[in-house]
């Protein structure tokens, strides 16, 4: 699975000047084996393009690496250069239309900034005055101590910002600074931050969206469509059907069936579960699934008995409530980037609601099962505390058998 990262890269002073912004393997933590540049660019730029590269960056500028035989000034058409900046790799074969995209961009604010720079790559010297920051690999370069204090003297006469990376230990970042080095970025200040799957968001919105107008629309064979144009979402879906709703009285093979069985309620709950279940899956990321599908049952159960017409809202919410550690961003701007019930919305963002209620009784009781606990929670509902240890064991039970079925 690919993943967008983010690592901050720091001034003299030790302040987060700016970002870089790429893609990994989730798994080896390297660039990823056979994913094409183009392609990569290409999701890192979408990417930062729907989450916003404010929030991305937290205001600062985040750098995309871009190969620059695929730089087009369109690609960047929907960011702003004042959060956005170029980071050029792989500058072979540079040809006329690539200066000419290079200097549309810059006549619209956008800063470049060059990796692995060495005078003694000729295909960079074009580029050099075309930049406002260069890298240099303090691990990997052709220099000698006073040779790489030459070239950033150079540099800084050509008023270039020049960043060290490949800071690993406190004595490569003391070098540096003894360099004279701008900037610093390297696994020694900051290790890359996973800040999203690079599919999740889309597939969320695809198939939530679609899923839930043809639910809201009570178009059944609209849902059938959907979900048989996806063998994946078939697969699951019917074994979501045999795991959790195994009392029907006959085989079902057929999608047209299995959404007749289990009725638009139950098809809206699937929707959210298959689709949640893009965002947890790497290993260590199950337990996150898990204690979503037990917020979620208990949030559902416990809105039964305190109020009944939040249910499925406070099942949503549920399932949501674990977002931010998942893809490192607030549940509330996940919903509301999902366009979910303003209510989750509300709840979400800490306003009195029955919904935020629930959630705060739900993270209360994952905390702490003790008998005090559900007494006190038991009284705040008006319930009998055998309800509230009931609704517990059957949260839990129906969370494995989620866990199971979507897995």
């Amino acid at each position: 699975m690919n993943v967008l990262c983010k690592q901050a890269i720091y001034d003299r002073s030790g302040r987060v000047a700016f970002y870089e912004v790429f893609i990994q393997d989730s798994i080896t933590g390297e660039y990823p084996e056979g994913l094409d540049p183009l392609k990569a660019t290409t999701l890192a730029i979408d990417t930062i393009t729907e989450l916003n590269p404010i929030r991305v960056g937290n205001g600062k500028i985040v750098f995309v690496n871009v190969p620059a035989i695929f730089l087009e000034a369109s690609m960047f058409d929907l960011l702003s250069p004042d959060y956005v900046g170029i980071e050029l790799v792989e500058n072979r074969r540079l040809s006329k239309e690539l200066f000419e995209a290079i200097n549309a961009l810059l006549k619209k604010g956008f800063k470049f900034c060059i990796d692995d720079f060495g005078f003694e790559k000729i295909d960079y010297l074009p580029l050099l005055s075309k930049c406002h920051y260069v890298k240099i690999n303090l691990k990997k370069n052709p220099y000698d101590k006073e040779e790489l204090k030459e070239v950033i003297g150079i540099l800084k006469s050509l008023k270039k910002g020049i960043i060290a990376k490949h800071i690993e230990t406190k004595e490569d970042y003391e070098l540096a600074y003894q360099l004279g080095f701008n900037f610093f970025q390297g696994f020694y200040l900051s290790k890359p931050v996973r800040f999203r799957d690079t599919r999740t968001i889309s597939y969320l919105k695809a198939t939530i969206l679609r899923l839930y107008r043809a639910i809201k629309d009570k178009d059944m064979k609209g849902i059938v469509d959907i979900l048989e144009k996806d063998i994946g979402a078939t697969y699951k879906f019917l074994k979501f059907l045999n795991s959790a709703y195994s009392t029907r009285t006959k085989d079902i093979s057929r999608i047209d069936e299995a959404v007749a069985h289990l009725g638009l309620e139950n098809i809206a709950k699937f929707t959210i579960v298959l689709a949640l279940s893009e965002m947890f899956v790497e290993e260590h990321e199950m337990d996150l699934w898990k204690r979503s599908l037990f917020r979620a049952s208990l949030a559902e159960r416990l809105a039964q008995m305190y109020a009944p017409h939040v249910r499925e809202k406070a099942y949503i919410a549920g399932l949501f409530s674990l977002a931010g550690e998942a893809l490192g961003q607030k549940p509330e701007d996940v919903v509301r980037d999902l366009m979910l019930d303003k209510e989750i919305v509300e709840a979400f963002e800490r306003r009195l609601n029955e919904i935020g209620f629930i959630l705060s009784l739900v993270e209360l009781l994952e905390d702490n099962k003790s008998e005090r606990i559900i007494s006190r929670v038991s009284r705040i509902m008006n319930v009998d505390p055998e309800a509230v240890k009931n609704s517990i064991k059957e949260a839990e039970k129906e969370s494995s058998e989620l866990l199971s079925s979507i897995t």
